[in-house]
């Protein structure tokens, strides 16, 4: 009886330690195009926390309407211009990922 408990846990415990290895792999894809997306999502981001300040500061009456109505069209173009450029960059990754896919499925 003990015996057939001992090979019990031993099975089992295999079994824990062996799962990972039977596991499909999972490939991960490291390149220019994900540094390049880590970069333009940090600069959106900034454009976007930038244009937020600039609403904040002139609410605070930091900063008067005229300066406002001078800077919030620059502030605006840059951030549009940042989320045309992500999005551009998350196509070339999609596609990246597709052509991988399909190479790996050959």
């Amino acid at each position: 009886m003990d015996i057939a408990i001992i090979i019990g846990l031993v099975i089992v415990a295999v079994a824990i330690c062996a799962t990972p290895f039977l596991r499909k792999r999972r490939i991960w894809f490291v390149g220019d195009v994900e540094s390049e997306l880590a970069i333009v999502t940090r600069q959106r981001e900034e454009a976007l926390r930038a244009l937020k300040d600039l609403e904040e500061e002139r609410l605070a009456r930091k900063l008067s309407e005229a300066d406002f109505t001078k800077l919030r069209p620059e502030y605006l173009a840059r951030a549009k211009e940042l989320t045309v450029k992500l999005d551009a960059v998350q196509a070339k990754l999609a596609d990246a990922r597709r052509r991988l896919e399909a190479d790996l499925a050959k």
